[in-house]
């Protein structure tokens, strides 16, 4: 198991989610983790810049989220009009 493929696993990051942010594909991306293809410093560089896209895509939906959760704060239950989820 690469370093790489244990961070996706315990962080829930699919192979086509890194691919998209690294701008490959999600059989280019398991091919590298499966040593089929060498590990080169560009790769190593789209990689990285691809994980710190999804952190802060991550952080931004997590503040979205608790931006939410404060908002609605003892109404989540309370139905919700058409034009509110727009």
């Amino acid at each position: 198991m690469t370093r790489l493929q244990y961070i996706r696993i315990h962080c829930g990051i699919s192979a086509s989610d890194l691919g998209k942010y690294a701008g490959l594909s999600q059989q280019h991306i398991s091919r590298m983790e499966l040593l089929d293809i060498p590990a080169t410093p560009r790769h190593e560089t789209a990689l990285r810049r691809a994980l710190l896209r999804l952190i802060d895509r991550r952080i931004r939906e997590l503040f979205r989220l608790r931006f939410y959760c404060k908002t609605h704060d003892g109404c989540l239950l309370e139905h919700m009009e058409e034009n509110e989820h727009e």
